[in-house]
């Protein structure tokens, strides 16, 4: 598999695809680095971190109430004491929230330092490793603080997904469909996304596909790279996703809720006569609905909750809300800053019906 280099305005970076995890023992030979390695992701692959000097090495609990400028600052502490200061390389090993956090802290301390990430989920790999963002949530606000730094080298091991469990392979599933919808070809060939995701199902093609989303990806960032324009579009199922990832208490993850949060999207598209009867069908029964593999519960859908949390969604800019909705039967997609409160409310109505939850 082929590098990708990928430019940015703050550093250009590159994606190194590896079959197995023999690079973690050049990475171990760097002089000047620190580990920090998600707890779960630790224990599961101990063996290949036993060469790590223990002082420079810091196990995080990468929850999602860890995503806090609390962790950064327990992560200054680490790592202020060593005498590398900038030329320090930090080497994170984990999902997104490690991701976030470590991105976060590589970006503001010593206004910089080396960064190289290692991500360990579908979700990650897929999707969030590249285009530079770092999030960290704030009291009840989601991913409100934060800016853009990449990293500056990710490697994709896709031997790290065997040991993810169902649901959260299914997280990065909901990431891979979005961007398939997303890529600029027309007339979209919904069959043949459905196929794809059927074979990563059964273990095929998953680094082809990881590769072919981060293209799709890509196109967008060359063009965007700082999200204040067609990058947007990539929010697709985000707005209410995230909502929902809050109002579940984050028992629904965050690429399953948004699957979700497209489906939504599609009730309000078709409502407005913006997508056909026959496109809304094939995308929630045939590519959608399929691939929610958890138990749902009315309880997660609380439309005092959901409603809030779209109330802060830091894209809204008046006193409607804002969301992103697929349109033609080509599934572009477009930004639309006037849904309704009661548009909402009708919306979710028919989503709980269509999720078989009424």
């Amino acid at each position: 598999m082929k590098k990708l280099i990928l430019n940015s305005n703050i550093h250009n970076y590159e994606v190194k695809f590896k079959n197995d995890l023999e690079f973690i023992n050049k990475l171990i030979d760097i002089k000047k680095k620190v580990f920090i390695i998600d707890k779960n992701i630790y224990n599961l692959y101990k063996q290949y971190f036993t060469k790590i000097q223990e002082n420079r090495l810091y196990i995080f609990d990468a929850i999602e109430e860890k995503k806090t400028l609390e962790s950064v600052q327990n992560m200054y502490k680490f790592l202020a004491k060593f005498d590398e200061k900038r030329n320090i390389t930090l080497i994170s090993i984990g999902g997104g929230i490690t991701q976030d956090v470590t991105g976060f802290v590589a970006s503001t301390l010593y206004r910089g330092i080396h960064w190289i990430f290692i991500p360990t989920t579908f979700l990650a790999q897929a999707d969030s490793s590249i285009g530079s963002k770092t999030s960290l949530n704030f009291e009840t606000y989601k991913n409100i603080l934060g800016g853009f730094y990449p990293p500056n080298t990710i490697y994709i091991a896709p031997i790290f997904l065997k040991t993810l469990t169902k649901k959260d392979f299914f997280s990065g599933i909901g990431e891979v469909i979005k961007f398939a919808l997303l890529e600029e070809s027309y007339p979209k060939k919904i069959d043949s996304i459905i196929k794809t995701i059927e074979d990563l199902k059964n273990d095929k093609n998953i680094l082809k596909t990881i590769f072919n989303t981060m293209k799709i990806k890509k196109a967008y960032i060359d063009e965007d790279e700082f999200d204040i324009g067609k990058r947007n579009l990539f929010n697709y199922g985000h707005c209410f996703g995230h909502a929902l990832e809050n109002s579940s208490s984050y028992k629904i993850p965050h690429g399953i809720a948004v699957t979700i949060g497209m489906i939504f999207a599609n009730i309000i598209s078709f409502n407005r006569g913006l997508i056909s009867k026959n496109i809304f069908n094939k995308l929630n029964k045939k590519l959608f609905l399929p691939n929610i593999p958890i138990k749902l519960k009315d309880t997660y859908f609380n439309p005092k909750v959901l409603l809030e949390s779209m109330k802060n969604d830091k894209k809204r800019i008046g006193k409607d809300l804002t969301i992103i909705i697929p349109i033609d039967n080509d599934i572009r997609a477009t930004k639309i800053d006037n849904l309704t409160f009661e548009e909402f409310n009708k919306t979710l109505d028919e989503l709980i019906k269509i999720l078989g939850l009424k």
